[in-house]
Parts: structure tokens; C-alpha cells; sequence
């Protein structure tokens, strides 16, 4: 990525913020100071600045701003967090935006693991400030894919370590290295059981989810929403129908939410790697935006 300028909006924890989130930094990128926030929200692992945006920032519509936020969960800390921080602390960037900034549209963009903090902040409990619509990018089933990267009695053998902790009340005790080998970070008990065990917190978009339990995930959803996934996944199993998971979600959603938009993104690998494919992404997001 090419040098860009951002302003940074250090949002700091009040005295009397129930959640006792700490201080957080939201990052706003050109143009400065628009009217609307398009809020991105990161995958596991990364954090403000790690996707190139660089098309997105190209085909938004001018009264639009792209917003990071440095969560809890961002970079290394997401085997210590939980979607209820990512809620959390998603309101605090929201409530900014809208109270202090006086944004008059925001809407949340999950990118793979970011799908489902977009989704789960329009169902959270917590009834967090509401804002206009959901775009939800290379969402997939980390279930899915944790199964496809290992075997499933090592999986097994893994949640069962997890849950035992668990029902110990050692729920934030960080998982023995040998059953989550796979990831350089440190992850908790209960960050693993969320993450990978079904009926999970997280376990939004697996394909063997029933049309009951996506019911709920997906109809609560109140404002337009736009489903992309990437054509290519590779961290989607070969054995999954895509086409037929993405009715499945449309489906699930109240009638008229899901955007007519919605589709695969070309050739794009999970990540969106390829410039043609930001491109795509980039134009497509653009005229939801202004759909909206």
C-alpha cells in the first residue's frame, strides 16, 4: 500500500461506561470530516491499516468516510476478546459518530471474521445505537474452516479441553498450545469454544446451521444489508454449495433486507487479493451506499 493520511480520534473510556471498555482509536481516512462514517470492520489477526483499502477509498461516494476502529480484538488481542467486546466497543465508535460527530448514515462492514460482529451487533442484547445498514464480506464458517485445517477428533479432543476449563470457571485461562496449533497468538478457553464449537457464539455461516437457528442469526437483521462472498474462498470447504448457503442466508433475512447487489465477488480468494477483485468489491459497496 502507498502512504495515506488518516485522523486519529482517541475515544476514551468514561467513569461511568458500564462495560469498562478501556480507551479505544478510531482512525477516519480521506475525505475528512464527511457526513457519513462506512465503518470496517477487520478479520482475525488484523486491525486499522492491515487491508488495502486503497479502491475502496477511490469509489466510495464523496460524502463518505472509511472508519477503523482499534478494538479489543484487533491484531494479536482476539484469543483474549469476545463478540460482546466487539459490540462494545463498536458502540463507542457509534455513539461518537453520532453524537459528537453528527454522522447522518453509518453503516458496518465485517470483512470474514468482522461478519460476525456486524451481524452480531444488530442482535446483541444490549440493544447497542442503531445504524443503517450491514455489508458483510467473505463471511465463512471458522467452524468449517478449523475442521478443514485439522482433523475433526483433533477438534474434538480440543473442545473438549476447552469445555472442561470452562465448567471449571477457568473460562479466560489460555488454551494448552498443542490444541490450537495452528494460531501464533495465545487464545482463551472461552475465545475457543465461541470460535470453533457449534451452536457457538461466532457460529454464524456454517452450512450445516438449520434454517431455525439462521432464522434467528439473520432475521433480526432491521436495515438493508449486502452479502458478498468471495467466489474462490479457499477457506470455505469444497464439499459447501456456496450459491445454495447464500440463498440460505437471503432467505433467513426479513423480505426486502438482503440488497438485490448481493452476490459473489469474481475470482476473489478470501482475502480479496487481487486488484480486480478490490475493484469489483469497491463499486459494488459504492452503489449500496447510495442505495441506501
Amino acid at each position: 500500500m502507498a502512504p495515506f493520511k488518516v485522523v486519529v480520534h482517541p475515544l476514551t473510556s468514561e467513569p461511568t461506561d458500564s462495560s469498562h471498555s478501556p480507551s479505544l482509536t478510531a482512525y477516519e481516512s480521506e475525505p475528512f470530516s464527511s457526513p457519513n462514517a462506512l465503518v470496517f470492520i477487520h478479520g482475525l489477526t488484523a486491525g486499522p491499516h492491515t487491508t488495502d483499502l486503497t479502491h475502496l477509498r477511490a469509489a466510495l461516494p464523496s460524502e463518505y468516510s472509511i472508519w477503523e476502529l482499534r478494538m479489543r480484538s484487533s491484531y494479536s488481542g482476539w484469543g483474549y476478546s469476545s463478540l460482546d467486546n466487539d459490540v462494545q466497543d463498536l458502540t463507542r465508535l457509534v455513539r461518537y459518530l453520532r453524537e459528537d460527530l453528527k454522522n447522518k448514515r453509518i453503516v458496518l462492514m465485517g470483512a470474514s471474521t468482522g461478519c460476525q460482529g456486524a451481524l452480531e451487533y444488530n442482535n446483541h442484547s444490549s440493544q447497542p445505537p442503531r445504524v443503517d445498514g450491514y455489508i458483510l464480506t467473505s463471511p465463512v464458517s471458522d467452524r468449517e474452516a478449523a475442521n478443514a485445517l485439522w482433523s475433526s477428533e483433533a477438534l474434538a479432543e480440543s473442545l473438549a479441553v476447552a469445555k472442561e476449563l470452562i465448567d471449571q470457571g477457568k473460562e479466560c485461562t489460555t488454551m494448552p498450545k498443542e490444541h490450537v496449533p495452528f494460531f501464533a497468538t495465545p487464545v482463551t478457553a472461552a475465545r475457543w469454544w465461541s470460535f470453533a464449537a457449534t451452536g457457538g457464539a461466532e457460529d454464524y455461516f456454517a452450512s450445516d446451521i438449520s434454517d431455525e437457528v439462521l432464522a434467528d442469526k439473520f432475521g433480526r437483521v432491521d436495515k438493508p444489508l449486502l452479502i458478498l462472498p468471495a467466489e474462490k474462498d479457499e477457506m470455505i470447504p469444497a464439499s459447501v454449495d456456496k450459491q445454495r448457503l447464500l440463498e440460505r442466508w437471503s432467505t433467513a433475512a426479513p423480505k426486502g433486507m438482503v440488497s438485490e447487489l448481493s452476490g459473489f465477488i469474481p475470482d476473489a480468494d478470501h482475502v480479496v487479493s487481487s486488484s480486480e477483485a478490490q475493484k469489483w468489491l469497491a463499486e459494488r459497496v459504492a452503489k449500496f451506499l447510495s442505495s441506501i
